[in-house]
């Protein structure tokens, strides 16, 4: 079962997998930036996660705050089911963006796009099965 990235535990379970990945290491050595994911539920109900990504490593991550969205150099929000997607890899980021799924609400896409693979790394630790 996937990570809750939503969730205190989920969010400190996904910080470590990420600070162990040898692959999210690599992949993230040149991105530095604050992310804030928002997932959005129809009904309104809204949870958030706040992360910090610098030198390939994970170095904050904790549940989003009111005041993330301003600070984040991204914003991304998505459905429950698009999160899921996202985390099993049934969709990579760029195909939920282009079915409407994910939604870069902050940000500039030009500037994702070089970190793609990081971001993929970033969403497979969150599938790892815990046990």
């Amino acid at each position: 079962m996937a990570t809750d990235l939503f969730s205190a535990a989920g969010i400190s379970t996904w910080q470590a997998r990420l600070n162990r990945s040898p692959s999210f290491t690599e992949a993230a050595g040149e991105w530095s930036g604050r992310l804030l994911l928002i997932e959005q539920a129809v009904e309104g109900a809204r949870r958030s996660t706040w992360v910090v990504v610098g030198g390939g490593r994970c170095t904050e991550a904790r549940m989003g705050l009111p005041a993330d969205e301003v600070a984040a150099d991204y914003v991304l929000s998505a459905s429950p089911d698009a999160w899921v997607d996202l985390v099993t890899a049934r969709h990579t980021p760029a195909t939920s963006a282009l079915l409407g799924h994910l939604t870069l609400l902050k940000g500039s896409l030009m500037a994702l796009i070089p970190h793609a693979r990081a971001a993929a790394e970033l969403l497979a630790a969150a599938a790892e099965d815990p046990s």
